[in-house]
């Protein structure tokens, strides 16, 4: 199976390096038949990664004018990336939602999971709010981003354990500490009823930060026990790595038993398909 659509894309409109155009002209030279576009929500206090305020009617337009332009060609849809805590948008005006959480919060203090210029922030929220318990912290990770789900309800919950970005070696907590486990497991619950599909996601690997996907394979493999669906995304933010990883995601998901995957929907489908593996 090959897959050819993206639901998880970033452009210049947040914080990726093309324009929608460009991702567009990259998806149809990889036989893509859809491609969406799910840049970062506005953010109420932390504006580093999100689509600046007066530019989100601009992102929506421009997304919705390049859908008709290339319509017959490929299926392009407007999608936002809300992250659980800080996020702001009339959700109502997508076509779909990716749910994240990019966050690490103690008390007043967060800190971004994933910055590479603000690591020690991360560390300084597990040392101050947690006292060193990196295992606590991460456990209220996967808390607040299973509760979110329950309240959104979104197509999409992505990059589920981004939290471990910074825990090469054990660094930051202990995955297989009982608390992050138990939590990891009620989040992928809520997830579950919540009706979303969880992302495979490639970003982390696309860009050398990691080396496995996120979710990792042990969850993965709890939430096919549960039942639940998945959808393959990149986290592209850079057109070159549209597609990466993907054929290796497909086998991986084949040994670990699931038998289909959902992608974005060509012409005339809806909006996310399953295909059979």
């Amino acid at each position: 199976m090959r897959i050819r659509s993206n639901p998880h894309t970033h452009t210049s409109f947040s914080d990726g390096r093309d324009t929608p155009r460009e991702q567009i002209e990259r998806a149809l030279a990889l036989g893509f038949m859809a491609l969406g576009f799910s840049d970062h929500a506005v953010q109420e206090v932390d504006a580093f990664t999100g689509i600046p305020k007066e530019r989100e009617e601009a992102y929506r337009r421009e997304v919705r004018a390049l859908a008709r332009e290339y319509a017959g060609r490929i299926r392009v849809y407007l999608g936002l990336e809300l992250d659980s805590e800080f996020g702001l948008a009339r959700l109502e005006q997508y076509d779909y939602i990716i749910l994240s959480n990019h966050y690490v919060r103690g008390g007043n203090a967060r800190a971004l999971v994933d910055c590479r210029p603000r690591r020690d922030q991360v560390f300084a929220v597990r040392d101050l709010a947690y006292g060193g318990d990196g295992a606590a912290m991460a456990a209220a990770y996967f808390e607040r981003l299973g509760a979110q789900a329950l309240e959104i309800r979104p197509a999409i919950v992505g990059h589920f354990d981004i939290v471990k970005y910074f825990n090469g070696g054990g660094a930051l907590y202990d995955c297989a500490d009982p608390r992050v486990r138990r939590a990891q497991a009620a989040a992928l619950e809520a997830i579950k009823k919540s009706g979303a599909l969880l992302e495979v996601n490639t970003g982390g690997m696309a860009r050398g930060y990691v080396d496995e996907p996120y979710p990792a394979r042990e969850i993965l493999r709890l939430w096919r026990e549960m039942g639940g669906e998945v959808v393959l995304g990149s986290d592209c933010h850079d057109r070159a790595l549209l597609n990466y990883g993907f054929d290796a995601m497909v086998a991986l998901l084949r040994e670990e038993g699931f038998a289909g995957v959902y992608e974005m929907g060509g012409v005339g489908e809806p909006v996310f398909v399953k295909r059979r593996l």
